[in-house]
């Protein structure tokens, strides 16, 4: 499998809640190249590596030391199906030893569209209870959350980057197309929550 001009790629990271249970985040975009051709799945993979390893590192620092990254699988959009190329190299490191919130409890991005009602939602886990104050995310947590969107949403370049940019965005099923992100974000200082699973348990 390779990648080529236009075509979408999906990242799902999945974190290990201590033991409490995991959490998913979806990251997708879409690959442009000033001259169609075929670059290697190992030059995506390391590019959606290193992407997503600048993304979660404003927010490290804020997220208790055993939520960590389980694994973080990449696929390419082909037809009507999601195909598996391989695991990305995300590196992350957390750092809080602060008591955890209770599962569930997470920090939330939402990025916009020029598309109404497309819109994206990332919700952070594992946060410690030393980043709120009164039910609160305390100021470092809020800026953390908006330096980790700017990554989101921002290009990133495959290396070298004559093998081409992708542009993060979503796949809506709404459009049945996949729509880039707005220069738009938005923030809450109210926790939200995030349903979890444990592992074997529901589907």
């Amino acid at each position: 499998m390779s990648f080529t001009n236009l075509d979408i790629m999906k990242a799902d990271l999945r974190w290990q809640v201590g033991s409490i249970g995991f959490a998913c985040n979806v990251f997708q975009a879409q690959l442009a190249q000033a001259t169609p051709h075929a670059i290697a799945d190992l030059t995506v993979l390391t590019a959606v590596g290193v992407w997503l390893t600048d993304l979660l590192a404003p927010m490290a620092p804020h997220i208790v030391v055993d939520c960590v990254i389980d694994v973080c699988q990449v696929y390419k959009k082909i037809g009507t199906l999601w195909n598996l190329v391989g695991p990305a190299p995300v590196i992350f490191t957390p750092g809080s030893i602060g008591d955890p919130l209770p599962s569930g409890v997470a920090a939330l991005v939402t990025a916009y569209t020029p598309t109404s009602k497309v819109i994206g939602k990332k919700y952070f886990p594992g946060l410690s209870e030393v980043g709120q104050t009164a039910g609160l995310w305390i100021g470092g947590v809020l800026s953390a959350m908006m330096q980790s969107g700017l990554v989101w949403i921002n290009t990133f370049d495959c290396d070298p980057p004559s093998e081409g940019r992708f542009y993060p965005g979503v796949w809506s099923l709404k459009k049945v197309a996949f729509v880039g992100f707005a220069p738009s974000l938005s923030t809450r200082d109210v926790p939200a929550y995030q349903r979890r699973r444990k592992q074997g348990v529901g589907t």
